[in-house]
């Protein structure tokens, strides 16, 4: 079992990284395809609201390794540690957008520049997705290491970050378009689709157990936290959806966004608490 400071150290990690990432990625592609210069600084300028919300993740993990100094251990398992994986990953998608959004602020920032380190940071952040899906496929720990762990991390990011950057685009002033339409929609999917991922995983707990308890025992409430993952996740598509009226003032959008977006923080955070309450490894 890991301490509570651990558990909620790597919650905050796990609901804020994956989520900032995708989140950037959206502003990133909306910048890309960009054909107005003015929207694209604009959007520039809100780089920094994705990018503060992974980094802010991964502040949060570091209380993990106990000290500074062991971060310097977890890069000499890069290439054969998925800890290291993730960690290296994270360190470069935190550089490449970090600076980019400090690069971005020359006005006149030049495309032919923009978009390929662009491009780098979103291959970096796709990169720190995969690698935190796959950190936890312990052998030794069978209620991590099992096809429900990198399907809920991924889904869970997908819908959460989505969520997030409908705020960051209302901040940055994007007009509404039918690619947002698209995006809400993907968020909806990815939300029933986990919500199904969970439900399985609950299940498959009751075959689970080592020399001292059934894996069941560990979250009792799990079904609770399904309910509650789903009532706030569809609160939050429903507020998104609804913000794309036309009829919608510009304030009352972004008000109804950002509710959104506590309300995904919300289930995706109670998701990865649980998950961490699951640790269980083989034997005694």
């Amino acid at each position: 079992m890991t301490s509570g400071l651990d558990n909620l150290s790597l919650a905050l990690f796990t609901a804020l990284a994956p989520a900032g990432v995708v989140a950037f990625i959206v502003l990133a592609l909306a910048r890309i395809f960009s054909a107005d210069h003015d929207r694209a600084v604009r959007i520039d300028r809100m780089i920094a609201l994705p990018f503060a919300v992974a980094l802010l993740g991964f502040i949060a993990s570091a209380t993990h390794l106990g000290t500074p100094a062991n971060a310097l251990h977890v890069f000499a398992g890069v290439g054969t540690s998925p800890l290291s994986n993730e960690v290296l990953s994270a360190v470069v998608f935190l550089f490449l957008s970090g600076s980019y959004w400090m690069a971005a602020f020359k006005v006149n920032f030049p495309d032919a520049l923009a978009k390929p380190w662009l491009v780098a940071a979103c291959l970096a952040g796709i990169a720190l997705l995969a690698c935190t899906s796959q950190a936890y496929a312990v052998r030794t720990v069978p209620t991590w290491n099992t096809p429900y762990t990198p399907a809920n991390f991924i889904l869970a990011s997908l819908f959460e970050g989505i969520v997030f950057s409908q705020i960051f685009l209302s901040a940055a002033k994007v007009p509404l378009q039918r690619t947002v339409v698209v995006l809400v929609g993907l968020a909806g999917v990815s939300l029933v689709g986990n919500i199904a991922v969970m439900a399985a995983q609950n299940t498959a707990l009751n075959a689970i157990a080592n020399n001292e308890f059934a894996a069941a025992t560990l979250a009792p409430d799990y079904s609770l936290i399904i309910a509650f993952y789903a009532l706030a996740g569809l609160a939050a598509i429903v507020l998104d959806g609804w913000a794309l009226r036309a009829a919608t003032s510009t304030r009352t959008r972004f008000i109804m966004r950002i509710i959104a977006g506590v309300l995904a923080f919300a289930a995706v955070f109670a998701a990865r608490t649980v998950f961490y309450n699951l640790h269980m490894t083989i034997g005694f």
